[in-house]
């Protein structure tokens, strides 16, 4: 019965590790999106890229 609780106690251990960590790195990697979206936009000063390349 001690080992089952123990065995629990760890799964249940892991599983809010687990749960922490993935929903750190969601938010890590929204920002990162978010961050990266922001960047691409050109700035209106900045005149367009030319087809057909320099």
């Amino acid at each position: 019965m001690k080992v089952a609780l123990i065995v629990l106690w760890t799964l249940a251990t892991g599983v809010g590790l687990f749960l922490m960590v993935r929903a750190r790195i969601v938010r890590a990697t929204e920002a990162l999106t978010r961050e990266a979206g922001r960047e691409r936009i050109a700035p209106p000063d900045t005149p367009p890229d030319r087809p057909g390349g320099p």
